[in-house]
């Protein structure tokens, strides 16, 4: 398999996209309205899961036990994950309303911490006295699909154990697919947005991910012809009204790594470092902050937009060079390495 690609470049545009739709909502600024007409969180979030079931496949595959692969995920997304969230609930206690005292006596406070460090955000997604006055009081809105991708990482080696198992990978995958897209149909059409999106969900996305990986070489050999279909899909759903849900991550998949392979350009982007997970994780609270105190309407509009993205890339840079590198530098194997897959 060819190692040059430009997953960094798609990541970190896919994160962009996802700032850019939330500082579009969350500012709750006409001006800012028009963001939300070339991006948006959902489309970013399903490439998230798209590369990351290709990359985990991958690591999975080249890494020597079932306890290192553990490790790897461990590393990649947790120590900067548990920062944020110690870093969110000490800070904020300087913004809130309440004052620093009775900020910390708020057992809402600790309820916060708690239930977001075991990743379930949703049981208490809001510090005392912070955004009351905002679209969402919600701290961290973004961070609801990271327990979706470590649900992700748990099962993927499930699912090669069934794939080694029966040695019918089609089967196994597109029985997830459909299994996934039945369960996202019927919860929408019962009126449960919230809980259609959750794991099962978006495991259509992962498992295409995993299959465009198994089915490399025949991707990039018939490149053309599968990346023409999938363009055609697209523009049907979006364009033509066409009901073809059913192949819209497969469609939508290829895309993605159709376009990681064949555009050298931005083979190189991540030489620096990766800066996409700080980015996803800590926009969605620096565009809560500036709106709580109205900074959106106080001053230029576009000028606060471009603040918001500066102080999130500073923090994201910040967090991988602070914390992420060293955390991904440690224990490493003598295998091969390969690139991490997550969701920011």
């Amino acid at each position: 398999m060819n190692n040059k690609n430009c997953f960094d470049f798609l990541r970190f545009f896919f994160a962009i996209n996802i700032l850019l739709s939330h500082l579009s909502e969350l500012s709750q600024n006409k001006n800012l309205f028009f963001l939300s007409h070339f991006s948006n969180a959902v489309i970013g979030v399903k490439g998230f899961f798209i590369i990351s079931g290709f990359l985990v496949a991958k690591s999975y595959v080249n890494t020597p036990s079932l306890k290192l692969y553990f490790i790897k995920r461990i590393k990649r997304i947790l120590p900067a994950y548990f920062v944020l969230i110690f870093l969110s609930t000490l800070i904020f206690s300087v913004f809130s309303t309440y004052g620093v005292y009775a900020y910390f006596s708020d057992v809402s406070t600790y309820k916060y911490l708690w239930w977001n460090l075991v990743f379930l955000n949703f049981m208490h997604p809001c510090l005392p006295g912070l955004f009351d006055n905002n679209l969402l009081c919600s701290v961290n809105g973004a961070l609801w699909t990271l327990k979706i991708e470590e649900g992700f990482y748990i099962v993927l080696p499930l699912i090669f154990y069934g794939i080694k198992k029966t040695q019918k990978p089609l089967l196994i995958l597109s029985g997830l697919y459909l299994f996934s897209l039945g369960y996202w149909f019927l919860l929408n059409h019962l009126d449960q947005p919230l809980l259609a999106k959750q794991l099962p969900g978006y495991l259509s996305y992962f498992v295409t991910g995993i299959y465009l990986f198994l089915s490399f070489d025949y991707v990039m050999k018939n490149k053309k012809v599968l990346l023409g279909l999938s363009v055609v899909v697209l523009i049907s759903y979006y364009f033509l009204s066409f009901h073809v849900d059913f192949l819209y991550p497969a469609a939508f998949g290829l895309i993605v790594i159709i376009a990681a392979y064949n555009i050298p350009f931005f083979d190189n982007f991540g030489k620096y470092g990766d800066f996409t997970y700080g980015l996803y994780i800590y926009h969605f609270p620096i565009i809560q902050l500036i709106r709580q105190y109205d900074l959106f309407e106080k001053y230029n509009p576009f000028i606060v937009a471009i603040g918001v993205i500066l102080i999130s890339l500073f923090f994201a840079v910040l967090s991988w060079f602070v914390i992420e590198k060293r955390f991904l530098d440690r224990f490493k194997s003598n295998n091969k390495k390969i690139t991490p897959g997550y969701v920011g």
